[in-house]
């Protein structure tokens, strides 16, 4: 069961806007059929409620090496069986929106076959997604499971936002965001994508930075930074913070930043890494990938 009595009233809460986005018409929902990518799907649907996107579900048969010894597998019933197994998860979506009469959205399935991190990153090209979003079970995976270890590699991969929704992530809505940022440059673009779904939820958005070892920030570039970002923003519930790491790692220091301010999400660029690299091997967005307990969304 992808929904239960709990998710039918977080996932309806402050559902104000039911118009169309055109920044976010496509959601692709790459699915292993564990709980962890049912949680994926949950909050897919929470987005998809407040901007009619459309949703495809999507899982990818990987087939083992044969050996002599081995049997080979009946690629095709494996394409019948996950293409069966996908249907039923849309038409539960369908069902469960009908009986809590929600929007009626468009949810779609899809099967490929391949290794599931280029399967992915091929499928958001071919028609081309608006975001992606996928579950992660971290370090603790699961033998067997395929999101865990894919989540960071798609997001440096694909062209558009990757929303990682850890496995015990709860919807509460995205209240509050937090944007962690170098404060260096303003991607207008990435800004202007993340307004846009913070303004569905009407979150508050905190944009954070972390003053690192040898970090020369200055308080004159502090300020150029603020004034671009709120003139690319074009947003009021915009808050800026600067903190200081001391002893303790950045993951952490964003982490708990998270707790006390009850945050439910973080935001990350990926591509701009020169700042993140001088901190962490591999980069701050792929350890909170796998280490945060709250979902990341990932920018390019």
């Amino acid at each position: 069961m992808i929904f239960t009595d709990y998710s039918s009233k977080t996932l309806a809460t402050t559902i104000d806007h039911l118009g169309h986005d055109e920044l976010l018409q496509r959601i692709l929902v790459p699915v292993d059929f564990s709980a962890c990518s049912d949680n994926a799907i949950r909050q897919a649907v929470a987005i998809a409620l407040r901007t009619g996107a459309r949703i495809t579900l999507f899982h990818s048969v990987h087939v083992p090496l044969q050996t002599a010894e081995m049997t080979m597998y009946p690629i095709e019933q494996l394409e019948r069986e996950a293409a069966q197994q996908l249907g039923e998860k849309c038409a539960e979506i369908i069902h469960w929106l009908d009986r809590e009469r929600f929007r009626k959205l468009d949810v779609r399935h899809k099967v490929h076959i391949g290794f599931a991190g280029e399967e992915i990153t091929r499928e958001a090209e071919r028609e081309p997604a608006d975001l992606i979003v996928m579950g992660t079970r971290g370090t603790g995976a699961i033998e067997g499971a395929i999101l865990g270890s894919n989540a960071s590699t798609v997001m440096q991969r694909v062209k558009c936002p990757v929303l990682i929704v850890p496995e015990d992530a709860e919807f509460e809505g995205f209240k509050r965001i937090v944007y962690a940022s170098d404060m260096r440059e303003v991607n207008r673009s990435a800004v202007k994508m993340l307004v846009d779904f913070a303004r569905h939820f009407d979150s508050e958005l905190h944009v954070l930075h972390v003053l690192g070892s040898g970090d020369n920030l200055t308080p004159e570039q502090a300020n150029t930074f603020k004034d671009q970002f709120l003139d690319a923003a074009n947003y009021e519930k915009v808050s800026f913070h600067i903190l200081d790491s001391e002893d303790d790692t950045m993951v952490h220091i964003i982490d708990d930043y998270m707790d006390t301010h009850d945050i439910e999400i973080v935001a990350m660029l990926t591509h701009a890494r020169s700042f993140f690299q001088k901190l962490f091997h591999p980069s701050l967005t792929k350890r909170f990938a796998v280490h945060a307990h709250k979902p990341l969304l990932a920018f390019h």
